[in-house]
């Protein structure tokens, strides 16, 4: 049986919402019982967005403080600020253009055996024209992982139903290309 809790973490406009909502219908569409909760207050202005989903038998879709075993921080900062969620041996995948994180930061997800994985969405989306779409290469990254339900083939086909048919393939693409930066071969 399968119980997990992922914080998915950003500003608005970076998808953050989009990428969570993927995440429940893969569960669901692998017929498991998914949740969520959304905290967003000036979002439509970069303000800090929070999308907590939990997948198996839970009672409420709250998440508490190191609780969490998947942190996507769609931007570097809110993965600072939202570390505090992530439980002992838990995995974090972060947007960022560094090679590493803080030192101070390093030590402490070392101590509490976090794997963080750093990978350059934005790069990656920013490439195809479409910096907005770099949510995509986060969970192509994160299909990496060996996270169940979370196989490449299962998050292609909630993109492909979720994705405005406009945009669809440079976001499949997108996908692909983050799913190869975590070692996954297209």
């Amino acid at each position: 049986m399968i119980k997990l809790e992922i914080v998915c973490a950003g500003i608005g406009g970076r998808g953050v919402l989009l990428a969570s909502t993927i995440l429940m219908e893969t569960a669901i569409a692998a017929r498991l019982h998914a949740m969520a909760s959304d905290e967003y207050g000036m979002s439509q202005r970069g303000g800090s967005v929070l999308s907590l989903v939990k997948i198996g038998e839970f009672k409420s879709p709250l998440v508490g403080r190191e609780n969490t075993d998947i942190l996507l921080a769609f931007e570097e900062s809110e993965f600072y600020r939202n570390l505090g969620f992530l439980k002992e041996g838990g995995k974090a995948v972060v947007n960022t253009g560094r090679q590493a994180v803080q030192d101070s930061v390093s030590r402490l997800c070392s101590e509490r055996n976090i794997t963080v994985h750093l990978v350059d969405a934005d790069g990656i989306a920013l490439k195809k024209r479409m910096i907005q779409a770099s949510n995509m290469a986060m969970l192509g990254f994160f299909a990496t992982l060996g996270v169940e339900p979370y196989t490449m083939k299962k998050l292609e086909s909630a993109i492909h139903d979720r994705v405005p048919g406009k945009v669809r393939e440079t976001n499949l693409q997108i996908f692909r290309e983050g799913y190869g930066k975590g070692g996954g071969v297209v």
